[in-house]
């Protein structure tokens, strides 16, 4: 993904223009368009706060969220083992597990990657200030860019604030399961402790219960919140594909391939052939500009594609298993109450592989649209310098640019599909090894 003729470094190895170590020296681009996400990062404990005392708490606040979703997964692996044999009751149990771990996975990868996810921040900010001037005097392109602005905060408001609701109504319904009294466990939000009984255990019941609503509120900022920047961080660079797309589709808008067209056949003035000259020279100068841009853009891909491809492999591979194992649940559990969470949390690992993937398609969408922008553009009768570069553009674009997930998967709709697809496969052949046990035990 570097540009063709681009001689200088990926940004991935080059210092960030604002240093960045917490946001504490103050210095940054004329706009922070991710501060909303930056914002519910810092509530969940991944991203570290502003100020000198806060940052030396950060590690403790960041380890207690961490162990919170850690020791789900713990619990899941210990209550796994105790039923086992059980196939409904384990694969309940390590549907939390899976979901908790893969929460503590992407807030590892953040603490152990921080300055880069920093200079991730202030390298899209610095991108979208060289093409924030362009915008002010131009209607077309301040739409697309307040698109992009939108895009973002719906994406951010309307998940964060979906899976908020959705999480008290999980932490609320084990309080109101049924349960037979001699049964020597009381269900909790994610996994249940043996012998850990609401009536004949409270105290001990009551501390499980809080510690899992813990778990719970944290996870929907951190984990969440990680996809939503992830892919707020795709919209913006989409958005920024979009204005370049318009500016070489409307390359020579005010005339000047139309001048140097007639010029090239009926013009003979030594007055038209000057002002086509300038025209020329201005022509080319944006071409050059948009060039830059273009190269701007897909080096920054390189970084966004090299610092964040392990979060979305491990985000497909875990609700891969997450889907299947709730579709398991919600066939053969026979308990309501597991049923209604199981439900309840069915849409969630669908919806976080679909921000990567729609976000991700965005950006592919837009790549594959440079060569038809530039195509588009004024160019018969252009100077052919302006057409050597115009040339050199197309060539790079006729390979889209995607993101990967782990350098395997494409991040695109066709994945996604995929991925529901795989998920439903694993789940018809957990549904016949059932079948078939129920069918072992039915036979003398």
């Amino acid at each position: 993904m570097v540009a063709i003729g681009s001689r200088t470094k990926p940004i991935l190895v080059q210092g960030s223009k604002y240093s960045n170590k917490g946001q504490e020296d103050g210095a940054s681009p004329s706009e922070n368009v991710l501060w909303r996400n930056i914002r519910v990062l810092r509530l969940a404990g991944v991203w570290r706060p502003e100020g000198r005392c806060l940052a030396r708490l950060y590690p403790l606040y960041f380890g207690t969220v961490c162990t919170s979703m850690l020791h789900i997964g713990a619990l899941a692996i210990l209550r796994s083992y105790t039923i086992w044999g059980n196939m409904t009751e384990v694969t309940f149990a390590l549907v939390s597990g899976l979901t908790c771990f893969n929460g503590a996975v992407k807030m590892i990868h953040h603490y152990s990657h921080s300055e880069s996810y920093y200079r991730l921040v202030d390298e899209l900010n610095i991108l979208i200030d060289r093409q924030r001037p362009l915008c002010e005097g131009d209607a077309e392109l301040a739409a697309a860019l307040h698109a992009a602005y939108e895009k973002a905060k719906r994406l951010t408001f309307g998940v964060l604030g979906y899976m908020f609701v959705l999480g008290q109504m999980w932490a609320t319904v084990p309080l109101f399961m049924q349960f037979p009294p001699d049964d020597p466990s009381s269900p909790l939000p994610l996994v249940t402790i043996t012998r850990v009984h609401k009536v004949h255990n409270h105290t001990l019941y009551s501390l499980a219960y809080l510690s899992e609503c813990h778990t719970v509120l944290y996870w929907n900022f951190s984990s969440l919140g990680m996809d939503v920047f992830f892919g707020s961080v795709m919209i913006h660079v989409t958005g920024q594909l979009n204005i370049l797309n318009i500016r070489l589709s409307r390359l020579s808008d005010g005339g000047a391939a139309e001048d140097l067209a007639h010029s090239s056949n009926f013009a003979k003035g030594s007055q038209q052939q000057k002002w086509n000259t300038h025209d020329s020279v201005s022509m080319y100068d944006e071409v050059r500009n948009c060039v830059k841009d273009h190269q701007e853009i897909l080096r920054y891909l390189d970084f966004l594609e090299n610092l964040m491809n392990p979060v979305p492999l491990a985000q497909f591979l875990l609700c891969v298993g997450g889907i299947c194992l709730t579709l398991y649940q919600i066939t053969f559990n026979p308990d309501d109450g597991g049923v209604i969470e199981c439900i309840l949390f069915l849409p969630i690992p669908a919806l976080q592989i679909f921000i990567y993937c729609w976000a991700g398609h965005g950006i592919m969408e837009e790549s594959e649209y440079v060569s038809f922008a530039v195509y588009s553009c004024r160019w018969p009768g252009a100077d052919r310098r302006v057409t050597n570069l115009l040339r050199i553009v197309m060539s790079r674009a006729q390979k889209a640019s995607f993101l990967t997930a782990g350098k395997v998967h494409p991040i695109n709709r066709d994945t996604f599909l995929s991925l529901l697809n795989a998920s439903y496969s694993f789940y018809t052949l957990l549904r016949q090894m059932k079948n078939l046990e129920e069918g072992n035990e039915a036979s003398p």
